[in-house]
Formats: structure tokens, C-alpha cells, sequence
């Protein structure tokens, strides 16, 4: 849990380097989503990386927005949809590609609904969702450069 704890502070730092800029893609979210995918973990696992989502993204709330839970409600919602996804999905399933989507899908997921909840002007919030979606990709890709290399050695 101190892997979380680290990912969220390092998110936190590069935020406020770009204060003005961007927003830093969701590295915390996306940790956590990993965390939750790459093994066939129990449910309990679940359960705690769904809580360990929530609570980091209250925190994020207190610090940088003005309606605190929103943040926590939809890292929590992401990895509880993930999790349900994945096991739900068969294992012939479960490539790169398959993970590089959901990742992207859930960081879109969340930006959106975070969009709804701005309070600055659209062709703004616009211009921050799409730069920041373009930081995401490499992110995303390092991840399933990851999870495939895990998932052959588990095989």
C-alpha cells in the first residue's frame, strides 16, 4: 500500500509543476487498476484496492477540488467496474490490447464525468481533457508493456 501512497504523492508533485499547463494523467487510478488486473487476486484484494481508490481519491479532493468525494467516488466506481470486467472477461480474453482499452476507457470515463462538474469555461476544460489524454497514452502503453510481460511469466 506505501506503492500507492508513493504513486499518489509523485501525482500530486507533478500536478502542481503544471499548475496553468495540464492535468497529469491519473497515475494513482491508473496503479491501482493495474494492481487489481494483473494477478488473479481474491476478492478481498479487491475490496482493499477499492478502498485504497477511494480514500487516495479524497484526498485528491481535499486538495485540488471544490467538491469533495467526487474524485473518490469515481476512482472506486473504476476499480470496482474494472475488477467486474476483467473477471467476467475469459482468460483468452485478457491481452494488452484488451487492458490498453479498458485503462483508456476508464480514464475517459472519469474525466468526463469530471467535466460535468467544472467550474471553468468548456473550450478550457476541452483543451486540459485532450491534453491530458494525449499524456495518458504512454502511460497506458508502459502499463501493458507490464501486464505482458507479468502475464508471460505467469504463464
Amino acid at each position: 500500500m506505501m506503492y500507492f501512497l508513493l504513486i499518489w504523492l509523485i501525482q500530486n508533485l507533478l500536478q502542481t509543476f503544471a499548475i496553468g499547463l495540464c492535468l497529469v494523467p491519473d497515475f494513482f487510478l491508473m496503479s491501482i487498476i493495474y494492481a487489481a488486473l494483473i494477478e488473479e487476486s481474491n476478492r478481498e484484494k479487491h475490496i482493499k484496492l477499492i478502498w485504497v481508490a477511494f480514500i487516495g481519491g479524497i484526498f485528491w479532493d481535499l486538495r485540488w477540488t471544490n467538491l469533495p468525494g467526487l474524485t473518490a467516488a469515481i476512482n472506486g466506481a473504476m476499480v470496482a467496474f474494472s475488477s467486474f470486467f476483467w473477471s467476467k472477461m475469459p482468460a483468452q480474453g485478457r491481452s494488452p490490447v484488451t487492458f490498453s482499452i479498458l485503462l483508456a476507457a476508464t480514464q475517459i470515463i472519469s474525466r468526463l464525468i469530471n467535466v460535468l462538474f467544472w467550474t471553468v469555461p468548456s473550450q478550457v476544460a476541452i483543451r486540459q481533457i485532450i491534453v491530458q489524454s494525449l499524456l495518458t497514452i504512454p502511460v497506458i502503453v508502459i502499463l501493458a508493456f507490464f501486464y505482458h510481460k507479468a502475464r508471460d511469466s505467469h504463464v
